[in-house]
Parts: structure tokens; sequence; C-alpha cells
């Protein structure tokens, strides 16, 4: 099957308790949303998805969310310091899911596209310090912290939507790229799993420096 989404937006839910004009990851999502499907309206029919179900809160999870991160051209991380959470690991379960796509299928492009071009895009909104290691020496990232609650739209703020074109772009590029293999890069997508959550807890502690214990080693 061909790619059915240019992108899939993985993002950790905010407090629910909260109202909607209150609620920042709500707020940051819905918005990153309508801004990059207008400017990727333009370039192609392919759709970005969002797993609105998550905003409701809780840890979701079905065989239909890992179809659709498969079947994407690229995924965009929501990152703030909660993503990579050990009690709430969906989010780092999509990395991870997403880092092997990306290990088979970058080496079917021409060496160029390979070495260049990573199919993870990270946009940092909070925590630009607590940002992993591994992602900001490694994956190139947008910085949108200054993005704030009662502020001009996403789409419509000179700060952000000239980073969203060239976001837009850069998916678009791969999505491309990736059609135009001689192997469909999807063959396998009606099985893709995500990792279990007990496969990526200790790539969480090692990425965000946690330890399992809360006492001082003696």
């Amino acid at each position: 099957m061909p790619l059915k989404y240019s992108c899939f937006i993985s993002f950790r839910h905010g407090d629910r308790s909260l109202p909607t004009d209150k609620n920042l990851l709500e707020t940051i999502i819905r918005q990153l949303k309508v801004a990059l499907s207008s400017e990727l309206e333009a370039l192609t029919t392919k759709e970005v998805y969002v797993d609105w179900e998550r905003l409701k809160g809780g840890d979701f999870y079905n065989q239909a969310l890992s179809t659709a991160l498969c079947e994407s051209a690229c995924m965009v991380v929501v990152y703030v310091p909660t993503y990579f959470d050990q009690h709430k690991a969906y989010c780092a379960r999509e990395y991870k899911a997403m880092e092997k796509l990306e290990s088979k299928r970058l080496p079917l492009l021409n060496s160029a596209a390979q070495s260049k071009h990573g199919l993870i895009i990270p946009i940092v909104f909070r925590g630009l310090k607590f940002l992993p290691s591994e992602i900001k020496d490694n994956r190139a990232y947008y910085d949108f912290q200054s993005f704030q609650l009662g502020g001009r739209e996403m789409s419509r703020n000179s700060n952000f939507n000239s980073k969203i074109r060239e976001m837009a772009e850069y998916i678009y590029d791969r999505c491309r790229e990736l059609e135009a293999l001689p192997i469909d890069p999807c063959l396998e997508c009606d099985h893709f799993k995500l990792p279990d959550k007990e496969e990526v807890i200790d790539w969480i502690k090692e990425v965000t420096g946690v330890r399992s214990s809360s006492f001082p080693r003696l």
C-alpha cells in the first residue's frame, strides 16, 4: 500500500481537568495540525495524522495507530519534558517505532538523502535544556518555546509560520523520495506494531537520566 499520511504528530496529552482554552498541549496540537495541514495542502493530498482520542487523556493505543505511523512519511515530535515519561511510555514507543521505520527506509534512498534527511522532526515547545542529547546532537529541531496561550494563532504568527512552511516542504520532499522507491515502503504496515512498554523503559531512563531508584548511592 502507498503512504497514506504526510506526517504523524506524536504528542503527550495535557491535563484534561483544565478547560480547552487553558490547556497548553491541546492548544499546541490543534494549532499545529491546522498550520501544517494548510501548508501541506498546497503540496500533497496526503493528510496529517493526529490521534484525537489522546486529547481525552489516558494511555491510548490500538493497532490502527501503529498502522497510521507506518503509513506516514515522517513523524513530528511535539517535545515537552513529559514527552519521554517512563510511566506513560506511549510517546517513547512511537518514537522508537519511527526510528525502526527510519532505519529500514533511509538505506533504500540515495546516499545523499539518507545521510542528511531523517524522518523524525522534533519541535521543542518547552524544556529545550531537557531535550535528550541523543536528539539534540543528532537531529535538526525547531524551537517553538516562545509559543504561548492567548497569542496569535500559529499559522498567523510570524515567529512560526515561516518555520511551519519550511517543515511542510521538508515533509513533502520525504514523501516524494519514499514514493519514488521501487519497493513499497508500506508493504508490512498492516502487521507493524509499536514496541512494548517494557522494551523502551530502560531507553527512557538512559536518555532522560532518570534512575530507577530515588535513593542516593553510597
